[in-house]
């Protein structure tokens, strides 16, 4: 329903604009500087709404989330690509197939001494080395790799287990293309497969299985060497097909790379994954908001999830993928999550609730143990000093509770936290920055204003009222708070009116065009990129005919 009054009041709008701002100032020969006015209030409102949503502002409405962050995406996916061009199995591939492949490499943060892979384990990913250095151990030798050098592509092209350890010597960042995701894209990059077919009945490829596989005879590899000559790439058929992993073996490798599980023996991980359960989720849906409990861990199977502070800060925010946890600390602590969790495209999560994890503590002394030792972690405390915002005696006294609750074999409480107003606050600005050149032309014509003008413009703030209400409710502001906001707001627009009448009191009709240039030119902009991709994205079908709806309706009473 939100939706679809979303898109009648930008209908509204629309009619508004077209015929109460647009229409007369063309009548009067201005349409010169009222092309002026609009291009500099397009340009303005762009500026100042980028600048907004970078702190935050994008978390008002679920169509702006979804923009900003395929917006920061794409800058990601440029950076991978600038790298990829400088890597030799990439180089000269045309456009469209290098950008399919970077869209599937995903990204894996390394802290100094963790180990990416270890020598046997199965090779699913081709790694490219993004920041820092990777130090790759074989049994004969070590060799340092830095940015931009490629890594795992024997093991990759062959799908056998890797013959080498890979460990970042600093903080680094990997690039990672797994067999499943480029499994989807080769089939439009046949340029990219003709070489990975190149490479599968190289000599250097032959060479590393006869040294690195003995088990693995000649006829084997002849054999694996003519189905790839003769099928292709496209399945990416591995040399020996491997068992395929039970629903619990894939919960337990990804548990092995979660702090609290790291060290856990199999048997206690896999009691852990038989209580874990699979969701699925469109992009845009919201996990978690600033404010809220705890009461779920989450780790992802497949697709993205954007980690977002709760200022909205985009350099403090992450891209989360397969593999990633995100709520581990606030679930073994019971403080309250201080980010936003949305997933970023349709993802696959397994989830962990609180009360089953909860039993398993009391019967697993192992899983108390581990749990125990990561809650009195360097990490843990600078999680409630530095994002909880505790103060040294605060946080230590936290600290010393969900210690001593673990050790008895349960979790801590939950324990209420302060509401961090960052981001609700960026939503505000945003909201006003919709409004004031409304204003403007409202004390700018106050003297000719037609009633459909004002009818649209209440028609089109009712359902983004709504909607951004929605989201600084999210964002857990109070509700006393979001009522002074709108008062704040009412108040500046107020304002704004009556300076528009003034100022323009005594005006040419060029300075008329060019304000009302300004605001129309915001205005549509409003409507394009903020209010239709929200209607769209809420409700899907009949938005264009309920804008339609809100056009005539709008025309209608200023006929």
């Amino acid at each position: 329903m939100l939706g679809l009054l979303t898109a009648f009041g930008a209908g509204a709008l629309l009619s508004a604009v077209t015929i109460d701002i647009v229409a007369p100032s063309v009548e009067l020969g201005e349409f010169g500087w009222l092309a002026v006015g609009a291009v500099v209030g397009g340009l303005v409102f762009e500026g100042l709404n980028r600048a907004i949503n970078a702190r935050g502002g994008f978390l008002r409405k679920a169509s702006t989330s979804i923009t900003f962050l395929r917006d920061r995406e794409q800058r990601r996916r440029r950076q991978i690509l600038d790298g990829l061009e400088r890597i030799d199995i990439f180089d000269g591939l045309p456009d469209r197939e290098l950008e399919a492949i970077a869209k599937a490499f995903r990204t894996a943060r390394l802290d100094a001494g963790e180990a990416l892979y270890r020598h046997g384990d199965p090779c699913e990913h081709l790694n490219v080395v993004a920041e820092g250095e990777v130090l790759l151990t074989t049994p004969t030798r070590e060799v340092r790799l830095h940015p931009f050098q490629a890594f795992g592509h024997q093991a990759f092209v062959s799908g056998l287990q890797h013959r080498s350890s890979s460990t970042a010597v600093v903080d680094s960042e990997v690039l990672r293309l797994s067999r499943n995701r480029l499994r989807s894209v080769l089939g439009s990059c046949p340029t990219f497969g003709d070489r990975l077919c190149e490479r599968a009945h190289s000599d250097d490829l032959v060479e590393y299985l006869r040294a690195n596989h003995p088990e693995i005879g000649d006829d084997d590899i002849a054999s694996w060497t003519e189905t790839v000559v003769d099928e292709g790439m496209t399945r990416l058929p591995p040399l020996v097909e491997l068992a395929a992993p039970t629903r619990t073996e894939q919960i337990i490798d990804h548990l092995e790379d979660v702090g609290p599980f790291r060290s856990l023996p199999r048997v206690v991980l896999g009691a852990v994954a038989r209580v874990m359960f699979p969701e699925e989720h469109e992009a845009g849906y919201v996990f978690f908001r600033p404010g809220e409990a705890g009461e779920r861990l989450y780790v992802i199977s497949d697709g993205d999830v954007s980690l977002i502070d709760a200022t909205g800060d985009s350099d403090e925010s992450a891209l989360l993928q397969e593999g990633d946890e995100f709520g581990l600390h606030s679930f073994v602590t019971g403080m309250r999550h201080t980010a936003t969790a949305i997933a970023h495209s349709t993802c696959d999560v397994w989830v962990l609730r609180r009360a089953d994890f909860a039993e398993l503590i009391d019967r697993e002394p192992a899983l108390r143990s581990t749990l125990a030792g990561f809650i009195e972690s360097p990490r843990i405390r600078e999680y409630l000093e530095c994002d909880q915002e505790l103060d040294r005696d605060a946080a230590v006294g936290v600290h010393r509770r969900a210690s001593a609750a673990v050790h008895r074999g349960t979790l801590p409480a939950a324990v209420s936290t302060t509401v961090v107003h960052g981001a609700p606050i960026a939503i505000w600005l945003g909201l006003l920055l919709d409004g004031i050149p409304e204003s403007l032309v409202i004390g700018a014509t106050a003297g000719a204003i037609r009633v459909s003008f004002i009818v649209g413009i209440a028609l089109s703030n009712y359902p983004e009222a709504l909607a951004s209400s929605v989201g600084m409710r999210e964002q857990a502001f109070a509700w006393r708070n979001i009522a002074l906001l709108w008062g704040t707001v009412i108040l500046v627009t107020g304002i704004g009116a009556a300076a528009g009448s003034v100022v323009f009191e005594q005006a040419p009709e060029q300075a008329f065009a060019v304000v009302e240039g300004l605001a129309a030119g915001a205005m549509l902009t409003v409507i394009t990129q903020t209010m239709m991709p929200e209607a769209l994205h809420r409700s899907g079908g009949f938005v264009g005919l309920a804008a339609l709806a809100g056009f005539l309706f709008t025309t209608l009473l200023g006929a």
